[in-house]
């Protein structure tokens, strides 16, 4: 895992990106939990810059559905960047998604680079925007055994929904599969 510091290989942005959203789930399952409550509102923070640092004040008005609005943001945004990171991951190491040959890669290929554009145009409400060319179903065959299948035949303009990729146990299988392929 990387932390903005030191060598990065592509195998370790993805675990990068995987680590950061298993965060990102660890910490949304505490506020759930009630582990971590709306009382992290009424303390102000400084963030050190390097400068004078940035001051958040506090905010006593924050509620707990504030905070559970909040790591669900967070979550999103993980989940964001893990698919932006592994498709850029993958054409570092493979090429353009559009000129892959490998069987075993094209379904992944399109199905992360889907996920990564509904992100794009609305990282707080992505929705699918499938171009007629890719609204097909592709099998996907994961390194551990683990399949199941993007189906974008009717997905262009619908929210985007966990199960959609496989749900998010097999979105997390799919970036360890990722971070094995690019690493060997």
């Amino acid at each position: 895992m990387t932390n903005g510091h030191g060598i990065e290989t592509p195998a370790n942005k993805i675990a990068t990106a995987q680590a950061t959203l298993g965060l990102a789930f660890r910490l949304s399952g505490e506020v759930e939990e009630g582990r971590i409550t709306a009382e992290i509102f009424k303390r102000g923070i400084t963030v050190h810059t390097g400068g004078d640092g940035l001051r958040f004040s506090p905010f006593p008005e924050g509620t707990d559905q504030n905070l559970k609005d909040g790591i669900f943001n967070i979550v999103l945004n993980a989940l964001s960047a893990s698919a932006l990171t592994v498709d850029e991951t993958l054409g570092e190491v493979f090429g353009k998604a559009s000129t892959d040959t490998e069987t075993t890669r094209i379904g992944i290929r399109v199905m992360v680079h889907q996920l990564r554009n509904a992100f794009a145009h609305n990282p707080w409400r992505p929705k699918w925007r499938i171009y007629p060319p890719y609204r097909k179903s592709y099998p996907i065959e994961l390194d551990d055994g683990t399949t199941f299948t993007f189906d974008a035949t009717s997905l262009d303009g619908d929210d985007v929904k966990a199960d959609q990729v496989g749900g998010l146990e097999s979105w997390m299988k799919l970036l360890q599969h990722c971070e094995r392929l690019v690493g060997s």
